[in-house]
């Protein structure tokens, strides 16, 4: 994250032809980490589940006061659900509890999942239907947004990035659109195609 906000990389490395960051302009960017954001982490064996986070993310609210959680990645969380309950019911109540935290503690949530094992995938971008778990994904969230990267050489660089937005909520918010963006190695930015 520091190499994003200060837009320099972190590390030497054949990755980059720029110099990496000096220790004062790291220290600077751990500062800025610091107060911009909490983490939290489940250390444990087991995986965390989503109650288990807005927990946390409650208490961060309040200690810190907070007002983004990103959930990051859906699938390493654990989801255990009751019997006879199906996944469609367990996704649907679980986004149901997410959005109703986000609403009361007035806190943007970003919930990232990747999707499901495609079959005979052949490098197209994937739709929010794809997600491992339900269509619930795409009916409940309020924006839709789907990163994919380029694999294929043939098709352009191996650094383009498209950014579909195939949902928006609220027109304040945004709008549906898939702007193609430049990855950049060195600091870890998006930026306009050259």
């Amino acid at each position: 994250l520091v190499e994003k906000y200060r837009g320099e990389p972190w590390f030497e490395g054949k990755y980059t032809n720029k110099p990496r960051m000096r220790p004062e302009t790291m220290r600077a960017g751990l500062h800025w980490l610091d107060n911009q954001f909490v983490l939290i982490r489940h250390e444990d064996d087991e995986m965390p589940s989503v109650d288990w986070i807005l927990g946390l993310a409650r208490s961060a609210v309040m200690r810190h006061g907070i007002r983004g959680l990103v959930i990051d990645p859906y699938n390493e969380l654990d989801h255990k659900r009751p019997t006879g309950q199906t996944e469609t019911e367990y996704v649907s109540q679980m986004l149901t509890r997410i959005k109703k935290f986000a609403q009361h503690y007035d806190v943007h949530v970003w919930f990232v999942a990747h999707p499901r094992q495609l079959h005979n995938w052949r490098g197209e971008p994937p739709g929010l239907y794809d997600i491992s778990g339900s269509a619930h994904f795409i009916n409940k969230c309020d924006n839709g947004v789907v990163v994919h990267r380029n694999r294929d050489e043939k098709a352009g660089s191996l650094r383009e990035v498209t950014v579909m937005v195939a949902k928006v909520r609220n027109k304040v918010a945004g709008s549906i659109g898939d702007p193609k963006l430049e990855y950049n190695v060195s600091n870890g930015r998006y930026e306009d195609l050259k």
